[in-house]
């Protein structure tokens, strides 16, 4: 957002690699601070793990969708100008 100047992060999706015990302990921390940004969306990937998808699931409940093979996603935003 520093990088970008918009203030809201609306979605995040892909692979967030923390499957497996040697990231179990950054599951936590990683969820905190994903909670803090307050994505509109939040869709990981299967490599992700388990549990943390289960971590974010119940963080960010609204924000959560679950991804499979196939899934696409269409974003869109106002155009300038628009309300």
């Amino acid at each position: 957002m520093r990088l970008t100047g918009v203030s809201k992060l609306l979605a995040l999706i892909g692979g967030f690699r923390l499957g497996g015990p040697a990231f179990e302990p950054v599951i936590g921390p990683t969820v905190a601070a994903l909670t803090e940004l307050a994505p509109e969306l939040i869709a990981p990937g299967h490599c992700t793990g388990w549990r943390a998808q289960h971590t974010l699931a119940a963080a960010l409940p609204d924000a959560w969708v679950q991804t499979s093979v196939g899934t696409t996603y269409t974003l869109s935003a106002p155009r300038a100008g628009d309300a």
